[in-house]
């Protein structure tokens, strides 16, 4: 009979104390900021980014790095980042990027709308000896930076209202490699 009071005692103490929380005023919890991540090729991305939402100015900034594995290509989808759903005509974007660290490969870093990240799927870059950069058929970038070797940086206005992501390619390389290069890349609305 002692055993079972005491059962009893501790089951209406403990039910007392989830009562006892549920009327007493809570201040809302802080929100804590996910991990920056990195993102693999067709899988969801993760980054932190300032929301727009939040500021009055309709500015974000996105600062993370892209996970791209070697002879392969990786895109962020912008939008995620900042909670808009489009980018807007005349929205100026500043884009710069840098090569991953440890280098041994020069990326390729672009900004394309939603139109052109679907296509980036079947058409690989082909090197333009005479005017000496990566060509992609089809693909019209808003911003395009060719081998990466150092800190880059682009300003552009947006023409069309459309999802925009941020894309690495490094599928210019020969052999193979398990190598996942993390490039730093920043995008600023203006």
């Amino acid at each position: 009979m002692k055993s079972s009071c005491t059962v009893l005692f501790i089951l209406l103490a403990a039910l007392l104390l989830f009562t006892a929380g549920c009327t007493t005023p809570q201040s809302p919890a802080a929100a804590t900021p996910a991990p920056a991540g990195t993102v693999a090729p067709a899988a969801p991305q993760q980054a932190v980014a300032t929301s727009a939402a939040s500021t009055v100015t309709k500015s974000a900034n996105i600062d993370t790095t892209i996970g791209v594995k070697f002879n392969d290509f990786s895109c962020l989808n912008i939008q995620d980042q900042i909670g808009e759903t489009y980018l807007d005509p005349g929205q100026k974007v500043t884009l710069t990027a840098a090569p991953p660290a440890g280098g041994g490969v020069n990326v390729n870093v672009l900004m394309v709308d939603e139109n052109d990240q679907i296509g980036l799927r079947q058409i690989a870059p082909k090197w333009d000896a005479v005017q000496k950069n990566w060509v992609y058929a089809g693909i019209v970038p808003v911003i395009q930076f060719n081998d990466v070797t150092g800190p880059v940086a682009k300003t552009a206005t947006i023409k069309d209202q459309h999802a925009y992501y941020l894309c690495v390619d490094d599928r210019k390389e020969s052999g193979t490699s398990s190598t996942i290069y993390q490039v730093p890349v920043t995008l600023t609305l203006i």
